[in-house]
């Protein structure tokens, strides 16, 4: 398992930046993910599931998600899984003087053939899952 962890701090409202997360379609301009595709009807909420396209190690892969938890401007939780990983986590957003702090918690876990591997890839994941912080931190600010 790989522990990931991560805050930062974003010059915008909790709402702006809650909204921005909790949209599926939103993904590929923050995360290492090419395409989304939102397979649950109704609104964006607890039970809301999505298939994304990503690409790692030299090949795409297709993961499946579901959030978990949707308390809206507190907290988003998550499942995804794929060929290759299980990623359980969340994202947690607390007001400060100058916006909002977005701390993103979880676990990591390589299956199949990666598995033996996990230490090897973990620098690798956790900077993959850490540089989204910074990218939703440009785009929200700019």
């Amino acid at each position: 398992m790989i522990p990931i962890s991560n805050s930062i701090e974003i010059a915008c409202a909790v709402v702006q930046v809650f909204e921005f997360v909790a949209e599926p379609d939103n993904n590929p301009r923050w995360m290492p993910v090419q395409s989304v595709q939102k397979i649950s009807a109704g609104a964006v909420g607890k039970g809301t599931k999505f298939k994304q396209q990503f690409f790692l190690m030299g090949a795409y892969y297709e993961l499946t998600g579901v959030l978990t938890e949707f308390e809206p401007h507190q907290k988003i939780a998550f499942a995804y899984d794929s060929p290759v990983f299980v990623w359980k986590g969340g994202y947690w957003f607390e007001p400060t003087p100058k916006g909002t702090r977005m701390s993103a918690k979880g676990n990591v876990t390589l299956t199949g053939p990666m598995l033996m591997m996990e230490t090897m890839f973990a620098p690798k994941i956790r900077k993959l899952i850490n540089d989204t912080a910074p990218n939703l931190k440009k785009i929200l600010e700019s």
